[in-house]
């Protein structure tokens, strides 16, 4: 399911290490928010599914609720009829200025019946220069939640550039799992969150910083297993994505499977240089349709 899924099937049915250059650092985290202003224009004006056809990318990601090809799958669809438009209020830019993460909120308002309440969420994407030069999206996400009391203003993040990157073969995924398992979901998430870190979760306003995370971490128990399908990283190292399924146990026999997806950075800014989630948003696994 993408950004919208909730909104739009409601109508229709949401390496090598290189050192980065000055040239490709010259892209930064509010020019990628510009970007998807120009996105969610193209959505006002031409219509949701016209505007991901164009601005996915042709290896691009949505969850159905499993992976597919984003751009083919919307190719395949028309436009709803409906009103999409959403703005960045958190972006984050590698230093090498060829990978980066946006996210912010969404209204869905119906062209077939005006008066009808708007519906509101959260998108959640993952951005890729192309070899042509151009922006794409690459990752796709969303979910729904009820209005927003505030406008959150934007808060772009550039990566600063490190001679020190971590080696190539490391996985901040695997590490995260394995640590999970060691310590407990709660103590692993509470290593890698920081003052810049948004959690989503259906139906929830986004969860922003370390106090307001660790207040929904509090109410985290059981056991959680993660199963990484597809991730890449920038070119200096800095920021990886990562997209797979999550499954969830209670100690009372409760249980929950879904999808994650979470973006992870590494600025060289940071005394620790550690790696740190700069975005993450989890999605149950839709029941099964009756037969």
């Amino acid at each position: 399911m993408h950004r919208f899924a909730h909104a739009i099937f409601a109508l229709t049915v949401p390496a090598i290490m290189i050192a980065p250059t000055a040239s490709a650092a010259s892209f930064s985290a509010r020019d990628l928010a510009t970007e998807e202003g120009k996105f969610a224009a193209w959505s006002v004006k031409h219509g949701m599914r016209d505007a991901f056809v164009e601005f996915f990318a042709d290896d691009s990601i949505l969850l159905r609720p499993d992976i597919v090809n984003g751009r083919e799958f919307m190719r395949a669809r028309t436009n709803p009829p409906i009103v999409l438009d959403w703005r960045t209020t958190l972006s984050v830019m590698s230093a090498s200025g060829d990978l980066g993460m946006s996210t912010g909120p969404w209204i869905n308002t119906s062209k077939a019946d005006p008066k009808a309440p708007a519906s509101y969420g959260q998108f959640f994407s993952v951005w890729q220069k192309q070899k042509s030069g151009e922006w794409k999206v690459l990752v796709d996400h969303g979910i729904s939640h009820e209005k927003p009391p505030v406008d959150l203003p934007l808060a772009a993040h550039d990566l600063a550039a490190t001679a020190a990157s971590s080696p190539p073969s490391f996985d901040a995924e695997k590490w995260f799992a394995e640590r999970g398992n060691a310590v407990g979901a709660q103590v692993a998430y509470r290593e890698v969150i920081d003052e810049r870190s948004r959690l989503l979760r259906p139906d929830r306003l986004p969860m922003d910083g370390t106090a307001r995370i660790s207040e929904y971490l509090n109410s985290l128990s059981g056991k959680w297993t993660w199963t990484t399908q597809r991730q890449g990283t920038s070119n200096a190292g800095d920021l990886s994505w990562s997209i797979g399924t999550y499954a969830w146990q209670s100690s009372a026999g409760a249980s929950e499977a879904g999808h994650f997806i979470r973006v992870w950075v590494r600025d060289a800014k940071e005394l620790s240089a550690r790696w740190k989630i700069a975005g993450e948003i989890l999605t149950p696994r839709p029941p099964p349709a009756k037969s």
